[in-house]
């Protein structure tokens, strides 16, 4: 690693892959540390862009481009590349395509994103890409941190599945635009990014994740079999929308030293919990709202044949947070669902 000068940088033009559900309040988050700052980004149609601009809120002060990855796969026009290739703060949420297995931005402007680099004016200064724990695979329940090399990567990414493995590729393709050749001086920082691959646990938050499901299906969790009913707890790595979005500023405005190849990230919550727990917090939560919370509803299982829930074939992992808490001093508002489904139940029930 290289160390950098002091950040003085703050992000002015925000190009944001993905206004999603994370992406519009990322949005949101920028909007909110940098009022003046145009913030611009990618739609998957021409019907969600008009919804967009219809409800036009306070955080869009850019534009609308829509990325079609649906039905023409066709990339972005001209008036979007020129919001890309002028961004200085680029974060991608958009998952790698599966007919393709690549980042869809870097798919079909990568080279235009490299070019840009080569030339002094390049605005560019940090990128985020969203990525997920799913890329750590199985490690039966141990605590797993990133890995420090590229000779490491095989004994921590270990997962196996299609979605995960373009998901690290996509991590690799993202981090060649932070490079630097091994002879380059410190005082010739030459003009790229810093690059941030931030893997996150599951996302919840408002109108998302079990403080929002219906009851019934709850108490029917909780009396389904699960993993740990034959021995082995299954571990869920969580992040609430909130922490994700105050991660990435705090990435944004730092000055960790710079990594040929970027830098991963474990954004998660600090204490990764089996999944019956976080239910059974979510539905005393629902049926405190609602003036039950003393009534126990009758959670046993029932003679009712029920299929086991099915793996979403992730593995089983217990991941750390410690990186992103020392290089960028992160720290997590929920430190566990616990803290987050009382913030939620408190503010959007």
């Amino acid at each position: 690693p290289i160390q950098q000068q002091q950040n003085d940088f703050l992000s002015s033009n925000v190009f944001i892959g993905g206004l999603g559900y994370a992406g519009s309040r990322i949005a949101s988050a920028f909007h909110d540390a940098h009022p003046s700052a145009k913030i611009s980004g990618t739609v998957r149609s021409p019907e969600r862009r008009e919804s967009l601009l219809s409800t036009k809120p306070s955080w869009l002060t850019g534009n609308v481009h829509v990325l079609d990855l649906d039905n023409e796969y066709i990339g972005l026009d001209s008036k979007g590349v020129a919001d890309l290739l002028g961004a200085d703060t680029i974060v991608q949420t958009v998952a790698p395509i599966a007919d393709f297995d690549r980042d869809p931005i870097l798919a079909f402007h990568g080279e235009s994103l490299m070019e840009g680099l080569s030339s002094s004016s390049s605005a560019l200064k940090y990128v985020a890409y969203i990525s997920s724990t799913g890329v750590y695979g199985n490690h039966n329940g141990e605590w797993v941190a990133e890995e420090e090399d590229e000779s490491s990567s095989s004994e921590v990414l270990r997962c196996t599945d299609a979605k995960s493995l373009a998901r690290i590729q996509a991590e690799k393709e993202w981090g060649k635009l932070e490079y630097r050749k091994e002879n380059d001086a410190v005082s010739n920082i030459p003009n790229f990014p810093r690059v941030d691959y931030f893997r996150c646990g599951g996302i919840y938050g408002p109108g998302r994740g079990p403080l929002f499901s219906p009851l019934e299906s709850l108490t029917e969790s909780i009396s389904s079999p699960e993993e740990d009913d034959v021995g082995e707890v299954k571990y869920v790595n969580r992040i609430i929308v909130d922490d994700i979005c105050s991660a990435i500023l705090s990435g944004a405005k730092g000055n960790r030293p710079y990594y040929s190849g970027g830098r991963a990230y474990n954004l998660v919550d600090d204490d990764p919990s089996p999944r019956r727990a976080v239910i059974a917090e979510a539905r005393r939560l629902i049926l405190a709202a609602r003036g039950d919370e003393g009534i126990t509803e009758e959670t046993t299982p029932s003679t009712k044949k029920r299929r086991r829930r099915m793996s979403r074939g992730t593995g089983n992992k217990r991941c750390i947070n410690t990186r992103l808490k020392a290089e960028y001093g992160w720290t997590p508002a929920a430190p566990s669902f616990r803290e987050g489904l009382l913030h939620l139940s408190l503010h959007e029930f």
